[in-house]
């Protein structure tokens, strides 16, 4: 029909718009965070770009929905300012039969967004998390940009080979390979060349309250793909080494040989947003529950928004289209809230169920659909009667 096809294209064009800008807001955001990963070498550019991508896809489940709230309420809170719907209104046409496009438009996309919850949503965080394990564990030189600290906690230098033992240094007073403690480790390079060639090394580590403190004008990177580990070749090394239960230590080494681990990524630990839907029924735990009552309820929430963005774009004569915008927003924001607080008691268990708070958005929605002007008019006959 001619009015259900000028609806939907009033309606789909600011719900377009909507979600471009809130992607790109959401693009941006992504992007400063793993640029300072990035930027600190525990990320490539190809890596930045990939987590990117899956972390919008894993976003559109949420940004598709508020995409279609507020687009609802832009487009049709213009139609109601050019006085369109009134004149709807006058030729016979309710509001049930203006929601019949509304709910065209709302289910496709509440059917989109069912299948990027249920599928893609666990399918893209195994891909990060297994995409960051391996970020973690690798120590290619090609990560530590040159001129720039690389920073981690994890320590990619294992033991001391015999470089330093032919020189009499005990190789345990600076590295212990079976120290359990979290290492926090800076390493700079001055310069990398094309044959891993390596000009001012610095390497400062720190466990607990020691500190050590490696420094070498020139070096070389031998890589071994076969290996477990690669090694780091310093040519007139300077190690300091401060311990907290002892005195100082202090060396000068003309050749001295460390090992780059060649670290294979931990296998992932159990994360409920990763497991596939059809086994998350499988789990009794909390943290399963709450994440697969999180994805059934996406679909639902977002037909419940489109449904509410209707009464509220009611405006009276002389009020302005976005004159309810404001109440729209408070009423998400809680909402978002609430179900945020329902999924966080599940996985503490204080409750079994995310549910209340979907149903208390449906029973706002209902109240808004309430016929409050016949009850007011019919309560003012009734009491002058």
């Amino acid at each position: 029909m001619i009015i259900d096809r000028h609806l939907v294209r009033q309606v789909a064009m600011p719900c377009f718009l909507v979600s471009v800008v809130l992607l790109i807001i959401f693009v941006g955001y992504s992007l400063s965070r793993f640029l300072t990963q990035a930027d600190a070498g525990l990320l490539n550019t190809g890596e930045v770009v990939r987590l990117t991508l899956l972390k919008v896809l894993i976003a559109l489940e949420v940004l598709l929905p508020i995409g279609l709230y507020f687009g609802l309420m832009l487009g049709l809170g213009k139609l109601h300012s050019d006085s369109e719907i009134t004149a709807m209104y006058a030729g016979g046409i309710s509001e049930s039969r203006i929601l019949r496009p509304i709910v065209s438009l709302a289910i496709p996309l509440a059917l989109l967004i069912a299948f990027l919850s249920i599928y893609i949503r666990p399918w893209a965080y195994t891909q990060t998390y297994t995409m960051l394990a391996i970020a973690e564990a690798s120590s290619d030189i090609n990560r530590i940009k040159a001129g720039q600290f690389y920073l981690t906690r994890k320590s990619p230098f294992d033991s001391v080979d015999s470089g330093a033992e032919e020189q009499g240094v005990d190789s345990e007073l600076l590295v212990d390979s079976t120290v359990a403690e979290d290492r926090e480790r800076a390493i700079f390079i001055e310069r990398i060349s094309a044959e891993l060639d390596l000009e001012h090394v610095f390497i400062r580590t720190r466990t607990g309250d020691e500190l050590q403190v490696i420094s070498a004008q020139t070096g070389l990177l031998v890589e071994r793909p076969e290996s477990s580990y690669h090694t780091l070749e310093l040519d007139n090394a300077r190690i300091f080494k401060r311990v907290a239960d002892g005195p100082n230590f202090f060396a000068r080494i003309d050749k001295f040989t460390m090992k780059v681990a060649n670290e294979s990524p931990e296998p992932l630990a159990f994360k409920a947003k990763s497991v596939p839907s059809e086994q998350l029924l499988g789990f009794e735990h909390p943290k399963a529950q709450a994440e697969y009552q999180w994805r059934l309820s996406t679909p639902i929430t977002t037909l419940l928004l489109a449904l509410l963005a209707v009464p509220l774009s009611r405006s009276k004569p002389r009020q302005g289209r976005y004159a309810r915008l404001l109440l729209a927003f408070v009423i998400y924001a809680a909402y978002y809230n609430l179900i945020g607080i329902s999924r966080t008691w599940v996985e503490q268990q204080v409750t079994s169920t995310i549910w209340w708070a979907p149903i208390i958005l449906a029973v706002i929605v209902a109240l808004f659909y309430l016929p409050w002007h016949s009850l007011r008019v019919a309560l003012a006959v009734e009491k002058n009667d």
